[in-house]
This record gives structure tokens, C-alpha cells and sequence, in this order.
């Protein structure tokens, strides 16, 4: 096995502080943004909080050096595991609301049976960090298949839903509400980069970066964190208040069209002449009418004429 230290090569390093610097400070902004729409009580919004405090630690291993370096990283992957599970967690609790009671057993039943896999994970972590073994060039190869298909199910359940339980199309959602916009777009890169991510562990690219040192998988988390963030409650009551709001303002907008009608034009005609007329008065066989006109569109109400005669017979 040859020894692991602290990458030296130039590039790598700065790849690696970069990919670091942008997760720890995109999380910073994320705590601010949770923070300020934080509610005391609310079980949703204390996990979110804990998942960005947890998925920070790992963003400043790169700043120490050896003995420290593996130490510090192996500490610090614990935590981020852990912002793993709980994303998950906090996907199933989102999503919950729009599946069945035996899919959601599925759902949650399955992030549990997968920790034993953590557990080897954070010892494979040390073990290789420190110069022990190898074992984790085996695990950290299925590391996505133990981590991932949780939220590719949440974010093609979420897409699902929008089409087929609400009155608005995706991209219309995506109009009316920017939050959505981002969360959405937010979701369909964490998973492209969750594909590059696989494709440099398992040396799909011609030059790769030494395993566990790639910027990849840390895009990809920081989408991630971005999802639960920027929309704190689960997607039903998002998309419920959404879609109450945007129903609410069309009919204001459906009666403030109405109240602003005025009447344009008033003619006199022959009884019988015409049948689509807003009768105001009657006369022997003459009938003044008012034809009102909404905006660009005409609408009349018609009425039959009775000459004044018939009716003092």
C-alpha cells in the first residue's frame, strides 16, 4: 500500500481548497438563510439546521498537515456521514406527505438497513487516511449506490407530483415561484455531478484526481444542502400554499376585471330587431338598450321585449 498524505502536486491542492472553501461558505450562507426562517418546534427545521452544522466540519481537512491530516479528515467524515443520513431522513419526512404508508416504510426501512455500510465506511476512512489498509478503494467505489438512490427517488417523485396533482405545469411553477425555480434546478444538478462523481472514483476520466480528493461530490452535496434549505417545510404544504396563493390571486384579478367595466355604448332599436339585448326600459314596441363591454370582450344578457300595449291588455 503506498502512503497517503496531504496532496502536494499544486493543481490538486487547489482544486481541493477551492471545492472546500466553496462548501464551508455556501453552507454559511445556507445556516443564515435557514436560521432566519427557523420556527422554534418544528422537527423539520432543527434537522436541516443540524445537516448544515454536521457538513461543514469536513471543508478544512485540506489546511492541516501530517500526523494531523489523516486524523482531522477521518474525524470530520464521521460528521459529514452523519449530514448524509440525516438528508435523507429529511427527504423522506418532505416527500412523505405524497406517498403511501408502505413506501414510506420502504423509504425509511431502507436508510436504516444501510448503516452497517457507514459504520465500515468511517472505518475504511481511518484506516486509509492513516496509512493502515485499503479498504476504502473498495468502499468509497459504491459509496453513491449507499448514499443516493433516497433522493433520486425524492427529487422524480417531487417532479411527478407537481405534473399530476397540481393545476400548474413545471415550468409555470417555476415562473410563479423563484424558490421552486432554484430548488428544482438545485436538484437536477446535485444529480449530474453525483454522476461525475462516480465516473472519477471509478476512473471513467483519463485523469483523475487521487481518490477522496475531488470536488465533485462536494457540488453535489452542496445542491443538496441548497434543496432543503431554501424551502425549510415539506413539499406538499409548499406546493398546497403555492397553489392556494396563485388560484387566490387569479380570481382578484378575475373580479377587478369586472368591477372595471364600463358601459360604452347605448342605442335605441325596434322590438324584435334584436334578441341579445340588456333591456333598461320598455316602451310600445321600443326597447333602450345598454351593451356593456369588459375589456376587449363583449358580454350581453338577452331579454324578450313586451310592448307596453299587450300588457295593459
Amino acid at each position: 500500500m503506498a502512503e497517503v498524505a496531504k496532496p502536494t502536486d499544486p493543481n490538486t491542492l487547489i482544486v481541493e481548497a477551492w471545492a472546500q472553501g466553496f462548501m464551508v461558505g455556501s453552507i454559511l450562507i445556507m445556516l443564515c438563510i435557514t436560521i432566519s426562517n427557523y420556527r422554534c418546534g418544528v422537527l423539520l427545521h432543527k434537522l436541516i439546521l443540524l445537516e448544515l452544522v454536521f457538513g461543514s466540519f469536513h471543508g478544512t481537512f485540506i489546511f492541516n498537515d501530517a500526523p494531523v491530516y489523516g486524523w482531522y479528515l477521518s474525524v470530520t467524515a464521521i460528521f459529514l456521514i452523519i449530514s448524509w443520513n440525516l438528508h435523507n431522513v429529511i427527504a423522506w419526512i418532505k416527500v412523505r406527505p405524497f406517498i403511501g404508508g408502505k413506501t414510506s416504510f420502504i423509504f425509511i426501512g431502507t436508510i436504516v438497513l444501510v448503516q452497517p455500510y457507514w459504520a465500515l465506511e468511517i472505518y475504511a476512512d481511518f484506516t486509509y487516511f492513516n496509512n493502515i489498509n485499503d479498504i476504502y478503494l473498495k468502499t468509497r467505489v459504491i459509496e453513491a449506490l449507499f448514499r443516493d438512490p433516497w433522493w433520486v427517488y425524492t427529487t422524480c417523485c417531487l417532479l411527478y407530483n407537481i405534473r399530476t396533482r397540481y393545476n400548474f405545469g413545471l415550468f409555470e411553477l417555476m415562473r410563479f415561484s423563484p424558490r421552486f425555480a432554484v430548488m428544482i434546478i438545485a436538484m437536477i444538478l446535485s444529480l449530474i455531478f453525483t454522476i461525475i462523481d462516480i465516473c472519477a472514483v471509478t476512473d471513467r476520466f483519463s485523469a483523475s484526481l487521487p481518490i477522496g480528493i475531488n470536488p465533485f461530490w462536494k457540488l453535489a452535496f452542496v445542491c443538496k444542502l441548497l434543496t432543503d434549505s431554501v424551502i425549510l417545510d415539506d413539499f406538499k404544504t409548499a406546493l398546497d400554499k403555492l397553489s392556494a396563493r396563485n388560484i387566490s390571486r387569479a380570481q382578484v384579478q378575475w373580479a377587478q376585471g369586472w368591477t372595471t367595466a364600463k358601459p360604452t355604448v347605448e342605442h335605441r332599436e325596434r322590438w324584435g330587431v334584436s334578441d341579445q339585448s340588456d333591456l333598461l326600459e320598455h316602451g310600445a314596441g321600443i326597447a333602450v338598450t345598454r351593451e356593456i363591454k369588459v375589456n376587449h370582450y363583449s358580454a350581453r344578457k338577452s331579454e324578450v321585449a313586451i310592448p307596453l300595449k299587450c300588457i295593459h291588455k
